[in-house]
């Protein structure tokens, strides 16, 4: 390869072989993935792409990595050709980087780019997913949930990620961390740490209700939107609100954040799912309102339940033989799971307690199950759901899920 110097004239490569370097790589650079045949700039269609030689197109110095014992008459040859973008090319070519960037690695990284191009494009129109990503902050603190990771995570479930011109190539995209409230430390005092939670939740909701309504419903109206996958980092009450936006009739993939690996992928997971059950912690009489205590990733003891709820009857959502943990979830099938309990006890509730209008849900979940409780929750049919937060040590009410029915 000889990008580097100008002073030496190289070959003309042969059409045929450029043709198949492009076809191979999808029209991405097979280091950074970037898309060049578009200027990110002008937005107009223009050949970004460079064709670099893996092994130097002479066999002398003035080509990066000419000395490799590659027959001269295969260096032109497709396979010892990787496209890339002009600053990858220059980067794999500097003399200070030729030690990073060896044969063996370069090889290495065009096979796994093309290979990666070719399963995505063999996938069918029914494997795209719409990607919808959902970032804030929990305790201060956030993750990483870029585009990379989500496209990570997508094609690990053998589906590939569909940007429509309408979501700016991002996905249906909410960043939270901008908003008043976010990165305040909460108040000593659990009342007035209810009334900035509200405060905070009036910004972030509205925001939510404009990219999802706007954005993916009107996709699903216009029918580019066939399936859904949603990532969702963020305080639990305001995940509850993003699931009861989602479309219960789309398919739709919930991703969890595993703590272990730091990844959304969900892993290949040996062994049965996580089974979950319903109990009825106080059986009184059903009234107008009701409590149900969601202890899967924690566990929400009966004194740290609110005074004002002692009395109500109560149901508890628990784990079938298996303690409570951050990591409970390690199965999509574990997630689904608790998804059909969900569903059939909120379907129990229109049978065994048809006067219920009002349920107040205290959740200690991962943050995959609260997306799930608020898409399972059908506004006009069950009972509005009031989400408890815990601040200050203290469960509070924090956000209302659905109109109150009567």
């Amino acid at each position: 390869m000889s990008g580097g110097h100008p002073a030496h004239r190289r070959k003309t490569l042969p059409i045929q072989d450029r043709l198949e370097v492009w076809v191979r790589s999808g029209g991405r650079c097979a280091l950074c993935n970037a898309y060049l045949l578009e200027g990110s700039l002008s937005w107009r269609t223009l050949n970004l792409g460079e064709m670099a030689h893996i092994v130097g197109q002479s066999t002398d110095a003035r080509s990066p990595r000419g000395g490799h014992p590659l027959n001269p008459d295969l260096r032109d040859s497709a396979d010892n050709l990787i496209l890339l973008c002009a600053d990858e090319h220059a980067e794999i070519d500097a003399q200070g980087a030729l030690d990073v960037f060896t044969v063996e690695r370069l090889r290495r990284l065009k096979l796994e780019h093309e290979d990666r191009i070719r399963h995505l494009t063999g996938l069918g129109p029914h494997r795209a997913t719409t990607v919808v990503r959902v970032v804030g902050s929990v305790h201060g603190q956030a993750v990483e949930l870029s585009r990379s990771a989500a496209v990570d995570a997508v094609t690990a479930r053998s589906r590939f990620p569909l940007f429509l011109e309408s979501y700016s190539r991002h996905g249906v995209e909410v960043d939270l961390r901008h908003l008043p409230g976010e990165y305040c430390a909460p108040s000593q005092d659990a009342r007035s740490a209810a009334a900035e939670s509200r405060s905070y939740y009036r910004y972030a909701t509205r925001a939510l209700d404009e990219v999802i309504k706007n954005q993916l419903r009107a996709g699903i109206d216009r029918g580019s939107v066939q399936h859904v996958s949603v990532f969702g980092f963020a305080r639990l009450p305001l995940l509850v609100h993003l699931g009861s936006l989602l479309d219960d009739t789309v398919p739709t993939d919930v991703y969890q954040r595993h703590r272990h690996e730091q990844s959304w992928i969900w892993p290949v997971e040996a062994g049965p799912a996580t089974e979950f059950t319903v109990r009825v912690d106080q059986d009184v009489p059903a009234g107008e309102e009701a409590v149900v205590v969601m202890n899967v990733s924690g566990t929400i003891a009966r004194r740290e339940i609110p005074s004002g709820l002692a009395a109500l009857r109560r149901y508890e959502i628990s784990p079938v033989n298996a303690p409570t943990h951050p990591d409970i979830l390690r199965q999509q099938a574990s997630l689904q799971s608790l998804e059909n309990t969900i569903r059939r006890f909120l379907a129990s509730l229109e049978i065994e307690a048809k006067t219920l209008r009002r349920l107040h849900v205290l959740p200690a979940v991962p943050m995959s199950a609260a997306v799930t409780l608020g898409r399972t929750h059908h506004p006009q049919v069950h009972p509005q759901l009031v989400i408890y937060e815990r601040l200050a040590g203290q469960y509070v009410p924090t956000l209302e899920v659905g109109p109150a029915t009567g």
